[in-house]
């Protein structure tokens, strides 16, 4: 018997070995990956769909004054008001009052408590503003000083360090008037609540600074050193 192989069998060997090794049957088996792929996508993202339909209704978009597209969240799907606008953040916005101290039942402050005066109450005639609370300290040199550099650090951006306005934030839409010519006629009760309440521009500057510190700067401003 011969020791070759059948030559047919060498063929149909050949034949089946092209058939697997094609490149028309290398494109076949790619598209039907790429199908399976497409398919468990599909799949994918309506399970996704269907979760968040059943995690309950949407909830309600907050408006905000600037006018973001809240509907769309930029960072993890979920609409936290804190995160999307930090000015919407809960804060004590500009020109309002308020606190976010939740202080125990009948407590008093260590300091006592100062009464806020409405900006429209009157007395004789005359805003209370203008009028109450009365200075209780003294233009004492250290008096002075603080009141220098209290002024310095809250008022001089916008009225200048002698107090004649004409600071660059005037020209970015916060107009402050010259101080200086207006002092003449204006109370220490006026500077101290104007200090601490604001005013339809100027912020509030209540939480920023103590009871002393805005004696110290009307005792300032009221003295022949104020602007020098």
């Amino acid at each position: 018997m011969s020791s070759k192989r059948h030559p047919t069998r060498r063929r149909r060997a050949g034949r089946a070995h092209a058939g697997t090794g094609s490149a028309p049957f290398r494109l076949r088996r790619i598209r039907l990956l790429a199908g399976a792929g497409v398919a468990a996508s599909v799949v994918l993202v309506a399970l996704i769909a269907l979760v968040f339909a059943a995690s309950g209704p949407a909830r309600r978009v907050p408006e905000d004054y600037q006018r973001y597209n809240l509907s769309r969240p930029w960072f993890d799907g979920k609409d936290w008001d804190w995160f999307l606008d930090m000015f919407n953040a809960p804060s004590i916005k500009p020109q309002r009052e308020g606190t976010f101290q939740a202080f125990p039942l009948d407590s008093v402050p260590r300091g006592g408590v100062e009464p806020v005066i409405p900006a429209d109450a009157m007395i004789g005639g005359r805003l209370a503003r203008d009028v109450n609370p009365k200075n209780p300290t003294r233009a004492t040199p250290d008096s002075l000083a603080n009141g220098k550099f209290v002024y310095d650090t809250f008022c001089a951006v916008c009225h200048g360090l002698t107090g004649m306005g004409g600071m660059p934030v005037a020209a970015k839409g916060m107009p402050a008037p010259p101080v200086a010519p207006l002092l003449p006629a204006l109370t220490d009760a006026h500077l101290y609540n104007k200090a601490r309440y604001g005013g339809p521009l100027m912020p509030a500057y209540g939480y920023q600074t103590t009871a002393q510190e805005r004696w110290d700067l009307a005792n300032y401003m009221k003295s022949a050193q104020f602007g020098k």
